[in-house]
């Protein structure tokens, strides 16, 4: 089944004060568990690419029901195509990452073990033994979670036909592990290098995750509202207690010291704002200096977000 990215960006834009709350919580969430398997955000950036690359040579090369589904992602004996080029140039620019810091990332990944090097034929393959099943599990209940808010809303725009539960969702994207993770990552690698344009990993994190705790506190409270709205009316529709800086460290794992330099930067650019109690939350962003650039990303993300969910849709639509 073909489905128009185009279409579904619009059901977004539309739908963004009701629909995107679950997507910042998929977001956050995941940001987390990178921190907990890599310590260390930008490195995480580099292995979702590297990851993507590796498991994008093994579709090509072994597209059958089994090798292909979450149960043989961490089998050890399972057939694992590494990639042989890792071309700094080509990552730092994907990223927008300086080049001797994608150098040094990369280093760093070897040396904890989460990249596994065959060095006499420079050859680099994931390591998924240290990657704990139960972090999979958790990125996986949220993409299901969000996949299943998005497609019961398209039931109204005659995209699918009847109510998709989410424990079918979820099935499917254990059954097709490897194509809907590849999808997520090339979506992650574009939606997080975006935003980097602006702004650094620590501080998306923090921003994430103070527009998730606003968002979430106003869509069920009105109507649907587009992003432009609720950026318009956060002040008068958010009468709830923003996050302060402890939270915020404690939930990013970014540490305190580094999370107030990072919110003095965020509130002068006009993204979040403090109360008297200094706790913070969204701000309108319209109103911001930077809000041309800030806009400008967001419209580029919520189509990059329509192509990632039709191609999940289209996944979900196909028989093994």
């Amino acid at each position: 089944m073909k489905i128009e990215p185009t279409k579904l960006t619009q059901i977004i834009e539309r739908n963004y004060s009701h629909l995107m709350p679950d997507f910042f919580e998929m977001q956050t969430e995941y940001l987390a568990s990178l921190n907990i398997i890599y310590s260390d955000l930008d490195a995480s950036l580099i292995a979702m690419v590297l990851t993507s690359q590796i498991y994008k040579n093994t579709i090509e090369e072994n597209n059958s029901k089994d090798q292909i589904s979450l149960k043989h992602f961490y089998q050890k004996e399972n057939f694992r195509l590494p990639i042989s080029t890792f071309k700094i140039k080509e990552i730092s620019s994907m990223l927008n990452l300086p080049r001797e810091t994608t150098r040094r990332k990369k280093d760093k990944l070897i040396k904890d073990k989460l990249i596994i090097v065959d060095k006499k034929n420079k050859l680099y393959a994931l390591n998924t033994e240290i990657i704990e099943q139960k972090i999979i599990n958790v990125q996986i209940d949220n993409l299901s979670k969000f996949l299943t808010k998005f497609a019961n809303f398209s039931l109204n725009n005659a995209f699918l036909i009847k109510e998709v539960k989410r424990d079918q969702i979820k099935k499917d994207v254990e059954d097709k592990f490897l194509i809907y993770l590849t999808n997520f990552l090339d979506f992650q690698i574009a939606y997080f290098a975006k935003m980097k344009s602006m702004m650094d990993i620590e501080s998306v994190f923090i921003l994430l995750l103070c527009t998730l705790n606003t968002t979430s506190q106003i869509k069920s409270k009105e109507e649907p509202m587009d992003s432009k709205a609720i950026f318009n009316k956060l002040h008068s529709l958010n009468k709830t207690f923003g996050l302060n800086a402890t939270s915020i460290s404690e939930i990013t794992k970014v540490p305190r010291t580094t999370v107030l330099r990072k919110i003095e930067t965020l509130e002068k650019a006009g993204m979040i704002r403090k109360d008297k109690f200094k706790r913070y939350a969204s701000d309108n962003i319209n109103s911001s200096e930077n809000s041309k650039k800030m806009l400008s990303i967001m419209d580029y993300n919520i189509k990059l977000l329509g192509i990632f969910i039709s191609r999940c849709m289209e996944t979900y639509s196909i028989k093994h």
